[in-house]
């Protein structure tokens, strides 16, 4: 029995246990809690997409909650959208026009998130992207799977909207830390900083666990904040959960295949910055495990290496393993079949991330070049 066969019968396994958790998540809650919810969103050049966010948001079950919209300096229109939303509903939306960045120390992102935490008066601080739609319970859904699983953080994956063949290329990578690296289910029993993930589609705070880590000035540096903030919750000896919100939020991630992969690979550039080690051991198991037995298998066909059986069920598993994770996600049938082409691009622009970094070059996201 091969090593690859071993190592995809736990991805595999990983990726039933990750479903099982994401499906046991999903279902209904009766936990009812009170306070003020805070529900944030930084904007930056998303007049597009804000004004279907915040009618989302007007429509909630729950009643204790404020709306508090940031335009993070766009150069589109969208402070003219967000300021006819408060305009129309002074008791429920805040318009706000952010600070310019400080000369150093800080993102746009973080630093746009930063300022709407300190406006904000809610018992529970939810952030959300403006590209992101709500249903009618989504912050009754979120904030009572807090209450009710006593954690100080929670996020989880929402429904993702793909519009084009590019994009299914590039964004069912986002699911790759479920399919084969990390068990979302013990994320919430477990006090290691490193078994803890956060999507910044939405993520739900306690305050006082979230002014205890100093808020986003933790990862003032980060393009991948929400990562990290998650790890920052756990650092400092919080509980947090990630689970199923796909019912309540949905989100079409990026518009097109050059706007998957620039937004994908600005991840990547971050998340292996200072990693360099990581980044090793990241590609190579994904060189070794996923690509190098589908290039391997037809040459042990055609010269008829007794290996080739097990290095076939080796991959059927790899491939059983994603069409799982993507099954469970609502992607259509044909997705996982994909996966040559998927992890390839994942390496690509792991690769192309990684020599950003080496060459001290910067990655230009909405304008703006970070390094």
């Amino acid at each position: 029995m091969s090593v690859f066969f071993l190592v995809a019968a736990y991805f595999l396994f990983l990726s039933l246990s990750n479903v099982a958790w994401l499906r046991l998540s999903a279902g209904r809650i009766r936990w009812r809690f009170s306070g003020l919810v805070s529900v944030l969103i930084p904007c930056r050049n998303e007049a597009g997409n804000i004004g279907r966010c915040l009618e989302s948001l007007l429509h909630q079950s729950y009643s204790g909650y404020e709306i508090l919209v940031l335009d993070d300096r766009s150069t589109d229109g969208t402070w003219e959208v967000i300021q006819g939303f408060a305009e129309r509903h002074p008791d429920r939306i805040t318009a706000l026009r952010g600070r310019a960045l400080p000369a150093a120390g800080w993102f746009g992102k973080p630093h746009a998130m930063q300022q709407l935490a300190v406006q904000a008066r809610g018992e529970y601080l939810m952030f959300t992207d403006a590209d992101t739609e709500h249903g009618p319970d989504s912050i009754a859904w979120a904030v009572g799977n807090l209450e009710r699983r006593r954690v100080d953080c929670l996020s989880g994956y929402v429904r993702q909207h793909i519009g084009s063949f590019g994009e299914m290329l590039i964004v069912p990578v986002t699911y790759i830390m479920s399919a084969l690296f990390l068990p979302l289910w013990l994320i919430p029993f477990s006090r290691t900083p490193a078994l803890s993930f956060a999507i910044g589609q939405l993520i739900v705070f306690r305050r006082r666990a979230f002014t205890a880590i100093g808020g986003y000035a933790s990862v003032a540096q980060r393009i991948s904040d929400d990562i990290f903030v998650a790890r920052e919750v756990k650092r400092a000896g919080f509980r947090m959960a990630f689970i199923d919100l796909r019912r309540h939020v949905s989100c079409r991630m990026y518009e097109g295949y050059h706007a998957a992969f620039q937004g994908i690979t600005k991840n990547i550039y971050d998340f292996f910055r200072r990693r360099p080690l990581f980044f090793a051991a990241a590609a190579s198991t994904l060189v070794l495990f996923v690509v190098l037995p589908l290039l391997l298998l037809p040459l042990q066909l055609a010269t008829g290496d007794p290996g080739a059986r097990s290095t076939a069920a080796g991959v059927l598993l790899l491939l059983a393993a994603w069409a799982l994770t993507l099954y469970d996600r609502g992607l259509p049938w044909w997705a996982p079949l994909l996966y040559p082409l998927q992890f390839v691009h994942i390496l690509y622009m792991a690769w192309r991330g990684f020599g950003l970094v080496s060459s001290g070059r910067g990655i230009v996201w909405k304008g703006r070049e970070v390094r």
